[in-house]
């Protein structure tokens, strides 16, 4: 394992950086000032990954750390100053940006103090700070657009003298900065507050093609409309007299792709049998002057013979159905007619339903494919909803696993047909076949195992401990190492050749946030080269 030397950036070898504590503290002891944030703990970093670069963002330092692999498998390492009042980070599901949202100082008490900021930094092609977005207030959540082009800013246990909990600031991250970015949007409340937000596809809507926020509330549901953010949301209240209903989940159709008329929102509403179809359809003639919007929201109650765990909008050969899984049953529902049709899946209770169609194909008629599975079944299923005689959908197949499966990881690029599944009770994980409805198992020698998947979907990273392993997602041949540090996080990027490398993040006593770099497609301890507290500063 080689080490870098000769550099004149921040970062050291194990050996360089005992030299510099025991440096340091002698130097201190001479009187030579040093800020005492590089005396603390480092518990509080928080570790991201982007495309080209891994993020290390150290709050009480108040800055940034990219470090990207070059070549050789050196690290770039790039250090950002960020504002004031760290409040949380995020990065954008593409790998383009790190978002960092900041307080300012509170409270501000002269014309000096930063206020609130939304920061944007990036690796691609180079480490680079990009466009920053001044705030009002201050805010702490951020809800990111899985798309990678909106943030949405919202209040989160703030402790501001007053605050508005319904007021969300848009930022639209491929756009600088300017009087309309970020864009104020004041939710029309029922007494309720965001809980939680759904960024949905581009909907063939009356009025053109828009992409709408659907923002679940305590109570009720609100749609936004990003293309004209100056207008009203629509709120839909849940809630009825004394009793408070609080939604649970959404589902979205576009309905037919030549049709403007046939959008719909299902709202899942907790603890209830039914489910609320939202039609999205052309103001009423008398109510245009009085609907600022180019659509109404139309609700419609369901009944779906008990109590959803999940739902989704599924093509059959019948035509669209809102599905609602139930455990041992499902329910499907004509959205227009509210017709119900009840399908049995056997002795096994299912929880989640995720529709799989995009890489199964559907069927002959153009129905959808639901992949199902429960952390209390070791059973998976698959159910094609095309129709044969005298049944409303093509087929249940089950899959029998040995265990329980606690979480399905997705795996994109060259391998989308492919899930990693861990296990409940047991250190096996899978590797889950769509096409072929195989999963083939792997046994690890420690709980907790972590998983990752390349962007390229190409490799899986597992970890636990000291132990690396490289997954090859095609053979599924398993690679392992073990490196001289315990490993908190892993991250598989491009480097500046444009071949993959590892970045294996260590966190451990006076080394704390030290690296291991190898190559990702013959990831060797020869080659790897290692480095030893990143994160430690320089003296002034």
């Amino acid at each position: 394992m080689t080490k870098p030397t000769n550099t004149t950036t921040t970062r050291t070898t194990r050996t360089a950086a005992v030299a510099a504590v025991a440096l340091i503290a002698g130097l201190n002891a001479a009187g030579c000032e040093r800020d005492a944030v590089w005396e603390s703990e480092l518990d509080q970093a928080i570790a991201l990954g982007l495309d080209r670069a891994a993020a290390i963002v150290d709050p009480q330092a108040e800055r940034v750390l990219l470090l990207a692999p070059k070549a050789d498998l050196t690290l770039e390492q790039q250090g950002f100053e960020i504002n004031d009042g760290f409040a949380t980070a995020s990065a954008t599901p593409n790998g383009a940006r790190l978002l960092v949202l900041s307080h300012g100082v509170v409270p501000r008490q002269r014309a000096t103090d930063p206020g609130p900021r939304l920061e944007t930094f990036m690796a691609n092609p180079a480490p680079a700070r990009g466009y920053a977005y001044a705030l009002a207030d201050p805010l702490s959540g951020i809800a990111v657009d899985p798309l990678s082009r909106y943030a949405v800013l919202h209040p989160k246990g703030e402790t501001t003298f007053l605050q508005n909990p319904n007021e969300l600031a848009v930022v639209d991250l491929t756009r600088g900065a300017g009087e309309t970015n970020p864009t104020y949007v004041t939710l029309r409340s029922f007494g309720g507050t965001p809980q939680s937000f759904t960024f949905t596809d581009t909907l063939s809507l009356p009025g053109g093609e828009r992409r709408l926020l659907v923002v679940q509330t305590d109570r009720d549901v609100a749609l936004v409309d990003f293309s004209a953010l100056t207008l009203p949301d629509i709120t839909i209240p849940l809630s009825g007299g004394s009793s408070t209903l609080v939604p649970g989940g959404v589902a979205v159709s576009d309905g037919s792709p030549d049709s403007d008329d046939d959008a719909r929102i299902a709202i899942r509403v907790q603890g209830e049998a039914n489910v609320i179809v939202v039609d999205l359809k052309a103001p009423l003639p008398d109510t245009v002057e009085q609907t600022p919007q180019s659509f109404q929201a139309i609700p419609n109650v369901v009944y779906v013979n008990g109590v959803p765990r999940d739902i989704a909008f599924v093509n059959t050969d019948g035509g669209l159905r809102l599905a609602a899984l139930l455990g041992s049953t499902l329910t499907l529902v004509d959205p227009a007619t509210g017709v119900a049709t009840e399908i049995v899946l056997g002795s096994t209770s299912f929880e989640h339903m995720s529709i799989v169609t995009d890489v199964v194909g559907a069927g002959v008629d153009g129905s959808d494919v639901a992949m199902l599975w429960s952390s209390a079944s070791a059973k998976i299923g698959f159910l094609a909803f095309g129709s044969t005689v005298g049944k409303p959908y093509k087929s249940v197949e089950l899959l029998s696993l040995p265990s329980p499966v606690r979480r399905v990881d997705d795996v994109a690029g060259a391998n989308p047909h492919l899930r990693i599944l861990s296990s409940t009770t047991s250190n096996n994980l899978f590797v889950l076949d769509l096409l072929t409805r195989t999963a083939a198992p792997l046994v690890a020698t420690q709980t907790d195992t972590q998983v990752l998947t390349s962007r390229d979907g190409l490799r899986g990273w597992l970890s636990q401990g000291r132990a690396l392993a490289r997954l090859d997602l095609g053979s599924v041949h398993p690679q392992n190492l073990l490196l001289s540090r315990n490993i908190t996080r892993v991250f598989d990027l491009q480097r500046s050749n444009g071949n993959p490398a590892v970045l294996a993040l260590h966190t451990h006593g006076a080394f704390a946030h030290g690296a291991t770099v190898l190559d990702a497609n013959n990831p060797t301890l020869a080659g790897a080269v290692e480095y030893a507290g990143l994160l430690l500063g320089e003296l002034k």
